[in-house]
C-alpha cells in the first residue's frame, strides 16, 4: 500500500500546467518540519501534485506560507543531467485540507463583522454545539 499523510505550509504559490493531452495539473512545494522550533532542524520540501478539474479551483488557494494537510500517494521522479541522478519525492494528492484558523474575510456574511461578534457574544447558545455530542 502507497499511503502517506503530511502536513505543513506551502513553501510557495501553485501553478497550473496544462500537458500536451490537454490534462490539467497543480503543482506546488510542501515545507515539512519535524520539530516546531525552526531554528533546530530545516524543513524537509516535499513536491505536491493535484491533478484534474480540483486543479484549476484550488490553484489560487494554494499560496505561500498556507498551512495544509493532504493524503496521497508517494512517486519518485529520478531524472540525470549531467550524468548525475537526481531523486525527488512527490505527492500525487487524493485529499488536501486546509488547517489553521478561519478569517471573518472567507465567511460570507450579510452583516459587518462587528454585528457578527456582537451575536456571538449575545447568543452563546446559538454558537455553542457541545451540547449536541453524544458522548
Amino acid at each position: 500500500m502507497n499511503l502517506v499523510i503530511f502536513s505543513g505550509n506551502l513553501a510557495k504559490d501553485a501553478r497550473l500546467v496544462e500537458v500536451s493531452t490537454g490534462k490539467k495539473f497543480c503543482a506546488t512545494t510542501l515545507a515539512l518540519r519535524e520539530d516546531l522550533r525552526p531554528e533546530n532542524k530545516s524543513p524537509v520540501f516535499v513536491d505536491i501534485i493535484i491533478w484534474g478539474e480540483r486543479a484549476e479551483k484550488l490553484v489560487n488557494y494554494l499560496t505561500k506560507g498556507k498551512a495544509v494537510s493532504v493524503i496521497g500517494r508517494l512517486d519518485i521522479v529520478k531524472t540525470t543531467k549531467n550524468n548525475v541522478t537526481y531523486v525527488t519525492p512527490r505527492v500525487i494528492v487524493d485529499t488536501l485540507e486546509f488547517l489553521g484558523k478561519k478569517t471573518v474575510e472567507s465567511v460570507t456574511v450579510e452583516q459587518p463583522a462587528e454585528k457578527l461578534a456582537e451575536d456571538v457574544v449575545e447568543n452563546p447558545s446559538e454558537t455553542d454545539s457541545s451540547e449536541e455530542v453524544p458522548f
